[in-house]
């Protein structure tokens, strides 16, 4: 499961065992699998979609 959640071999964010919640290319740059991560994990930790956009309206 370790090597599920590292960005250079699959891309996957593992919610539980077994279970990937989330997944993009291999190789993508750091910085827009962090940003998909919080955009995609925000609504689970109870914020807006309006709250997420305005957050990253600078980025």
């Amino acid at each position: 499961l370790e090597d599920l959640d590292d960005p250079n071999l699959f891309g996957g964010i593992v919610d539980r065992p077994g279970r990937i919640l989330f997944a993009m290319p291999p190789r993508r740059p750091a910085g827009e699998r962090e940003r998909w991560v919080r955009v995609l994990l925000a609504p689970r930790e109870g914020y807006s979609r309006d709250e997420v956009q305005e957050a990253f309206a600078g980025v």
